[in-house]
This record gives structure tokens, C-alpha cells and sequence, in this order.
């Protein structure tokens, strides 16, 4: 028997490798192709990148094709047989050139930004060739070129919107803007006066406080001099009087400071008041004698117009602050006031009495003398009346009157007094009832 022939197995080794462009731009066509040494049935291939199957891509010829490549499509790919999935091909690297993307913006420190304080505004994007160009905008004003613009001892006029363009060798594009509000104290705090113009005593007057001003917790405070008299932006004064003129000033102040305004002068004018009137020289007048008047009033604007009446007169007798009687006579004495006006009204004085040494006291006692004997003539004409209506009471009476001095021995009727002034001198008599 022959000896039995040795089992002789051949292997074939199936040898891949892919052909596709080295490096391909967002957009474009690509075409992958796996290439084999063999001669292979019918086979299916199955296409890998970075490592895992591409099931949706997997093909019956040897080529990938890739319609519109993007910058996802960029990677490592590979092929395989199927059934010798273990045997793939050295993996060849696809990149995508492509224009910058996600772009975006942080800010650094996060959170509040107050007057004063740095900013750093740093740009991110991504892109093929990788960005070198940024450019900085507020609003559409360039500001910056660098990756990271920076803002140092930032001011109330750099908050706004601030946008990053990024750019290479196929495009730009921009970030979504980020909005910078950076926190101050007031600033710029003013006062506005409603009605404006002329402000008349019992009107009503509306001080408003108007300031720069960004921070939570605005407080308005309002001073008349360096006295509080109210809180809020807007100050009322209803039906304003005199005393209300003065210097006013709103306080704004917030969690980072505060400040006042200017003061503003608000100036109430009204009709004359207070009235009076002084005479010089003061003590006793003496006839020939001169005495000036003087009119003093209050008034706002002050009074110009000045008039002298003489009680009982009904035409001026002067005009101006002071009024001045030369020579004074009895034809002058009497009762003087003065009349002030002003652009808001007129009001006069109470009358000021103008005698001369002796006047007054000769005319007091006339009249005390005059009317003490219209007195005495009345009180004679009653008693008299009186006198009589008894006189003839007494005749018609039988009967003994009794009297009230009934303590005398003679009864016998007493005969009427004959004056009136005897009336009081004695005891009145009453006449007997029946």
C-alpha cells in the first residue's frame, strides 16, 4: 500500500485598501472606492467609518459615494467583504474643509457688571482650516480684532450688543449677539416743573426727578433747602402758598450710590398781604406840624402801586409808599388808609387816625358833653311824664294814700313834689287797693 498523500490547505488572503481624495470641501462630491488585489463572486461590501458600520451606506459595487459632503462626513474610513468582515482595509483619512460654525461668545466674570469694573468677551467657533481671523461688532460698529476683546474700567456706555465674526479660507460667519447691561449709580439727575412758567399762589405744581440711572431699588427723595418734605419721582404741591417758595433738589440713589440735582427755584407769587401803615414822626402832631405816612405790604412780585384814601373821601388823596401832610390843619385830620397793588390783586390797610395836639381832646369832650345832656333830657322828660300820671291819680282818690313811711302820726296827703329833681329824693308812694 502506497503511504497516504500529505493535506496540502491554501489560504488566500483578501487584500483591501480605499481610494477617495485626501481632503474634500463642505459641499462638494466625494467618491470612496474599495480596491482588491482578488477576483471575488458577487460580493457585498460593507463601508466602516471611524470604526463603526455605515448600515445606512452599505452598497453592492465597491464604491461610496457621498452627494453633498458636509463637515460630519469627515473621518476614518474602511471596507470589508461580507463574510470576512475580520479582514477590513487599512483605514484611509477623509477631511473636510469647511467655513466656520458654532460660533459663540462667553462672558467673563459672569453675572452682574457694575461701572467700573473688566469685561473679557471670548469668541469659540469651529472650522477647516481652523479660524485666524475674528472681528468684534457693537451693534454693526467694529470694536475688536483679537479672539478675545476685552473691556476694561467699563462704562454705562458700553452696554449694548456685542457679536464675534470668525473667518478662514471659506467663509465667516457670526455669533448670536450677547447683550452687555452694566449696572451704575444715578447720574444726570434733574427736575422738571409742571405748568411751567409763572407759578400763582393756589395752583398746584408737579416736580418730576428724571436721572441715568441702571440698578434695581430706585429711591427718589426730595429736600425743600436740606429739609425732607418726600419720597417717590414725582413731588405734588396742591394749592401752593407763599411759603412754599424755595429751593428744591431730588436724591436719586440705588444699591451703588446716589446723587442730587441741581436745585430749582420755585418762586410763588401772590397779591399784596400784611398791610400797615406807620407814622413819622411817631408821639404828638402839632398844628403846622408835617407827618410823613409810610404803606409797607407784602407781595410777590413786590407792590408798585401805591393809593391814599381818607375815610369817608372817595377820590385818592396821594399815591406812592409814603404820603406826606404838609402843614397839617384841622381840615386834615381824620382817618387814612393806603391801597396796595400788584399783578395779582389789590387789598388795602386798616385807617391810621391823623390828629393834631388838642383835636382830639376838645372833640371827646363835646360829644361826651352832648351826649350827657341828651341823656339828662330824656331821663327829665320821662320823670315828668311820670309825675304827672300820679299828680292826677291822686285827685281822683277819696281814700287816705297810704305811704310807705307809714310810721308817722300825720296821714294827711303830702302835696307833689313841685321839681322833677324832688322825685328822688323821696320814698315812692303806692295807693291803697279797695
Amino acid at each position: 500500500m502506497a503511504p497516504p498523500l500529505p493535506l496540502v490547505i491554501l489560504l488566500m488572503t483578501v487584500e483591501l485598501h480605499v481610494e477617495a481624495p485626501e481632503e474634500v470641501t463642505e459641499g462638494e462630491t466625494a467618491d470612496l472606492t474599495c480596491k482588491t488585489t482578488c477576483s471575488l463572486t458577487d460580493p457585498t461590501f460593507i463601508w466602516y467609518k471611524d470604526g463603526r458600520p455605515l448600515t445606512t451606506k452599505t452598497i453592492k459595487n465597491n464604491q461610496l459615494h457621498l452627494q453633498t459632503v458636509s463637515s460630519e462626513d469627515a473621518g476614518n474610513y474602511s471596507c470589508a467583504v461580507r463574510g470576512s468582515q475580520h479582514l477590513r482595509s487599512t483605514a484611509h483619512r477623509l477631511r473636510v474643509r469647511y467655513s466656520p460654525k458654532r460660533v459663540s461668545v462667553s462672558v467673563s466674570p459672569s453675572g452682574e457688571i457694575v461701572e467700573g469694573s473688566s469685561v473679557n468677551l471670548s469668541c469659540s467657533s469651529d472650522g477647516n482650516p481652523p479660524v485666524k481671523i475674528y472681528s468684534w461688532f457693537k451693534g454693526s460698529t467694529p470694536v475688536g480684532k483679537e479672539k478675545t476683546y476685552s473691556i476694561p474700567n467699563i462704562r454705562s456706555e458700553d452696554s449694548g450688543e456685542y457679536t464675534c465674526q470668525s473667518q478662514n479660507d471659506h467663509g465667516e460667519r457670526n455669533s448670536t449677539a450677547v447683550h452687555l447691561n452694566v449696572l451704575y449709580p444715578p447720574k444726570s439727575v434733574s427736575v422738571s416743573i409742571s405748568p411751567s412758567g409763572e407759578i400763582v399762589e393756589g395752583s398746584s405744581v408737579t416736580l418730576t426727578c428724571n436721572s441715568d440711572v441702571n440698578a434695581p431699588e430706585k429711591i427718589y427723595t426730595w429736600f425743600k433747602g436740606s429739609t425732607s418734605v418726600g419720597e417717590g419721582k414725582i413731588y405734588s404741591i396742591p394749592n401752593i402758598r407763599s411759603e412754599d417758595s424755595g429751593e428744591y433738589t431730588c436724591q436719586s440713589r440705588n444699591d451703588l450710590g446716589e446723587r442730587n440735582s441741581t436745585a430749582v427755584q420755585i418762586n410763588v407769587q401772590y397779591p399784596p398781604k400784611n398791610i400797615s401803615v406807620s407814622i413819622s414822626p411817631s408821639g404828638e402832631i402839632v398844628e403846622g406840624s408835617s407827618v410823613t405816612l409810610t404803606c409797607s405790604s407784602e407781595g410777590n412780585p413786590p407792590v408798585k402801586n401805591y393809593t391814599w384814601f381818607k375815610e369817608g373821601g372817595t377820590s385818592p388823596v396821594g399815591s406812592g409808599q409814603n404820603y406826606s401832610i404838609i402843614n397839617i390843619t384841622a381840615d386834615h385830620t381824620g382817618l387814612y388808609y393806603c391801597k396796595a397793588q400788584n399783578d395779582h390783586g389789590a387789598l388795602r390797610s386798616a385807617g391810621v387816625p391823623v390828629f393834631f395836639k388838642g383835636y382830639p381832646v376838645i372833640l371827646y369832650v363835646a360829644v361826651g358833653v352832648g351826649l350827657c345832656l341828651i341823656f339828662f333830657g330824656f331821663l327829665t322828660a320821662v320823670l315828668w311824664r311820670f309825675s304827672e300820671r300820679w299828680r292826677k291819680r291822686e285827685d281822683g282818690n277819696t281814700d287816705q294814700p297810704i305811704y310807705a313811711n307809714e310810721g308817722r302820726e300825720d296821714h294827711s296827703a303830702r302835696p307833689p313834689p313841685e321839681d322833677e329833681s324832688s322825685v328822688y329824693e323821696n320814698v315812692a308812694v303806692f295807693k291803697k287797693q279797695h
